[in-house]
């Protein structure tokens, strides 16, 4: 059998990851990805969910979406179109620490003056 050429697949492969690597670079999608796999987990036990009371349900699906809010608020990576909303209740929420100009180097601590000897 003869050994096939992957020289072509692997271009298309290195073209395709050039285009790509922008979106995961950001983390606003990379967020968007985690809520759609929880999203989709969710309907995917639907049959399960089912027998369960549909408060229940609904109460998992307002956590999922809570949680992805105070996320977005904590971090500012909403999407464009939800910054309006995020701002609304972003002054209520804890922010993470802006590190634009690195993080601060702590203090040094006064050294301790030595003990006297016991006789």
């Amino acid at each position: 059998m003869k050994d096939a050429d992957l020289s072509p697949l692997s271009k298309a492969w290195d073209s395709i990851w050039k285009l790509l690597q922008p979106l995961f670079a950001e983390h606003a999608f990379l967020t968007i990805i985690c809520a759609f796999f929880a999203v989709m987990m969710t309907l995917s036990f639907y049959r399960f969910l089912k027998s369960i009371s549909p408060g229940l349900v609904a109460f998992i699906l307002v956590l999922i979406f809570g949680i992805l809010t105070l996320h977005w608020t904590f971090t500012r990576t909403e999407p464009p179109f939800l910054k309006p909303a995020i701002d609304v209740i972003a002054p209520f929420f804890p922010m993470a620490p802006n590190y634009a100009s690195g993080p601060k180097k702590p203090v040094p601590a006064k050294p301790v003056p030595p003990r006297p000897a016991k006789t």
